[in-house]
C-alpha cells in the first residue's frame, strides 16, 4: 500500500516545471561518447504499450492521487479543472485523508476503488510514488503521470528513485508520463491535468499540439482564452522516464484534431526513430521544433542544470533540415507561428507583397524576408495600374498607405480601397503571399473588409495591427483570427511567419520526392 504519511508531509508545492529544469532519465546521466552524436538509445517499452499513449489524452476515467485541500496548488485544483473544462469521463479523487471534495467521494487508495481506471494524475512527495505505481500496476491502469518533482532533476538519490520507479512501471506495462511534468490538455474533451490553478474555464477548440519540456507552455501560464488560441493538445514531457518525444510524435502524426505540430526539445532520445516519424509526418502535418543549446555556453548549461545531453547544435540543425521539421527561435514563435500553418494556404513560391502604412516598416519587413529566403513580388502591370487608379503613391511594393491614408478618410472608403488593394494582390500571378498592415481604424469593418478574401484567396495573409491602443489592437488582432488570419506583433513577425509557410512547403515537396524516389 501506499506509504500516506510520507505522501501527506512531503508534498511539493513548488513549480514542477521551470525552463531550465528538463532532465533525462538517470539512465542518460553519463557523458555521450560523441558530442555530436545525434542518435541515442530506444527507450525499449513494449510495443503493445503504445496504447497508453492513447489514454493518456483520451482516457474513460482519471484518479486523482493528492492533496484535496483547497489551495492554489494540488489535487484539489486538478479535479476543480476536470470538473470546469467539461471532462466527460468518471473522476475519482484519492485521499485517506478526506471523505469528499467538490461534492464527490473522496477514495482511501486507488485499491478502494472498484471500477477500472485509465488514467492516473499524482501529486505526492517522491518517495510515496513508487507505491503508487505498484498499486497503479495491479489495477491494471494503462497510464500514470506522475507531477511529483524530486527526481533525477534534484540529485542522485532522485536519480536512484527514478529507475526504481521506471522498473516497476515498465515490469507492468504501465505507460509513465514524467516525473515533474504538469501533464496534458486535450481541448476536445476538457481533460486538463495541471496541479496549478487555471483562471479561467473554457480553451478554443482547434489544431495545433503543443509538446514542451518545459510547464511554461501549459494553461497555468498561457492565456489560452483570452488568445482564442486554436488548441488541440498540450503535453509536458517531464524528465521523460518513459513516454517521449517519439511516443507523442506518433500519436499526433495520426491525431485527426491534430494539424501542426509544435515541440520544444532539449534533447533527443532515440535520434534514428524520431527522424525516421519525422519525414513520414512532414508530408502530411508540419512539425516546429524548438530546440535550444545553439551556443557552447547553453549546452553546458543544459547537461550541467537539467541532465541533457545536448549535442553539438549543428548535428541537430542538419538532421532536422534533412527530415522536413521547421526549426523555430523563441517559445513566441514556437506558439505563435502556428496559426498561419493551421488556416492559411501554402504559398505557391517565395514572392512576397508587402502592404504597410510605414516606408519604415515595410523597409525592415523587406530585409526580414530576404533573410528568410522570400523575394520582394514585382507586381505585374495590371496591378500597378489598379493600385495606380487607387492612388498613385501606391502603385509600388511594399504599397505604402501611410501617404494615402488621409485621401482614404477623406472619401470614407478607407474600406473598399483596402479590400481592392488585396484582392488586386491575390489575383496578381507574380504574388505568392502577402503581409499587411490593418489600420485600426478599420475595426468596425473587418468582416466587410477581410471575411469575403478567406474563402476566395488560395495565397496566405499575414496581418498585423499598428496602434496607439494595446486594448484596440488585442481586439483587432482576435477579430481578425476569429476570419482566419493570423495576426502578429509586427511587420517583421508577419514575414518570418509568411517565410516559414514557405520553408515548410519547400520542405514537405522534397521529402514527397525522396519518398517516392525511394520506392
Amino acid at each position: 500500500m501506499t506509504s500516506w504519511p510520507r505522501y501527506q508531509t512531503g508534498l511539493s508545492t513548488k513549480c514542477p516545471r521551470s525552463i531550465e529544469w528538463s532532465t533525462t532519465s538517470p539512465r542518460s546521466l553519463r557523458p555521450p561518447s560523441n558530442g555530436s552524436s545525434f542518435t541515442m538509445r530506444n527507450t525499449g517499452r513494449h510495443p503493445s504499450d503504445r496504447s497508453g499513449i492513447f489514454s493518456l489524452f483520451e482516457p474513460g476515467s482519471v484518479a486523482v492521487v493528492g492533496s484535496m485541500r483547497e489551495a492554489r496548488f494540488g489535487g484539489y485544483q486538478t479535479v476543480k479543472h476536470l470538473l470546469d473544462f467539461g471532462f466527460p469521463g468518471k473522476i475519482y479523487p484519492v485521499n485517506p485523508n478526506y471523505d469528499t471534495v467538490l461534492g464527490m467521494k473522496v477514495y482511501p487508495s486507488l485499491n478502494d476503488i472498484a471500477d477500472s481506471i485509465d488514467l492516473v494524475v499524482m501529486m505526492t512527495a517522491a518517495s510515496a510514488v513508487p507505491g503508487i505505481i505498484r498499486d497503479c500496476v495491479a489495477k491494471k491502469v494503462k497510464t500514470a503521470i506522475i507531477v511529483a518533482d524530486g527526481f533525477a532533476e534534484r540529485d542522485e538519490e532522485g536519480a536512484r528513485l527514478q529507475r526504481q520507479v521506471d522498473s516497476i512501471a515498465r515490469a507492468g506495462h504501465l505507460r509513465v508520463l514524467g516525473p515533474n511534468t504538469i501533464g496534458v490538455v486535450n481541448s476536445a474533451n476538457g481533460l486538463i491535468t495541471t496541479p496549478y490553478r487555471v483562471p479561467y474555464e473554457q480553451v478554443f477548440r482547434g489544431g495545433i499540439a503543443i509538446c514542451s519540456q518545459t510547464g511554461l507552455l501549459g494553461p497555468q501560464t498561457l492565456p489560452l482564452f483570452e488568445m482564442r488560441y486554436p488548441l488541440s493538445k498540450i503535453c509536458d514531457f517531464g524528465n521523460k522516464c518513459d513516454i517521449n518525444e517519439l511516443d507523442l510524435l506518433e500519436y499526433l502524426a495520426g491525431d485527426p484534431q491534430t494539424t501542426v505540430i509544435a515541440m520544444h526539445l532539449e534533447e533527443v532520445r532515440d535520434g534514428r526513430s524520431f527522424l525516421r516519424k519525422l519525414k513520414e509526418t512532414v508530408p502530411e502535418k508540419p512539425v516546429l521544433i524548438l530546440k535550444p543549446g545553439r551556443t557552447t555556453e547553453s549546452r553546458k548549461a543544459m547537461t550541467s542544470h537539467t541532465g541533457s545531453l545536448a549535442g553539438e547544435d549543428y548535428v541537430y540543425d542538419g538532421a532536422f533540415r534533412q527530415a522536413g521539421a521547421i526549426r523555430v527561435d523563441s517559445f513566441r514563435e514556437l506558439v505563435d507561428i502556428p496559426k498561419i500553418l493551421a488556416w492559411q494556404p501554402l504559398p505557391p513560391g517565395n514572392r512576397l507583397a508587402v502592404v504597410t502604412i510605414s516606408g519604415g516598416a515595410g523597409v525592415l519587413g523587406i530585409d526580414t524576408a530576404v533573410q528568410q529566403g522570400l523575394t520582394l513580388a514585382h507586381l505585374s502591370r495590371s496591378t500597378l495600374d489598379r493600385l495606380s487608379d487607387i492612388s498613385p503613391v501606391l502603385a509600388g511594393n511594399p504599397i505604402d498607405l501611410g501617404p494615402g491614408l488621409p485621401a482614404f478618410m477623406k472619401r470614407g472608403d478607407m474600406a473598399s480601397h483596402l479590400y481592392g488593394i488585396l484582392e488586386t494582390l491575390v489575383n496578381d500571378d507574380n504574388v505568392d503571399c502577402i503581409s499587411v498592415a490593418c489600420p485600426w481604424m478599420l475595426r468596425g469593418a473587418l468582416t466587410e473588409v477581410f471575411g469575403p478574401l478567406r474563402s476566395t484567396s488560395v495565397k496566405p495573409i499575414a496581418f498585423w495591427v499598428p496602434s496607439p491602443s494595446l486594448t484596440r489592437a488585442h481586439e483587432i488582432s482576435l477579430n481578425l483570427e476569429a476570419l482566419g488570419f493570423p495576426a502578429y506583433p509586427d511587420c517583421d513577425s508577419s514575414v518570418r511567419a509568411l517565410a516559414i509557410a514557405y520553408k515548410y512547403s519547400v520542405a514537405r515537396s522534397r521529402v514527397r520526392r525522396s519518398e517516392v524516389q525511394a520506392r
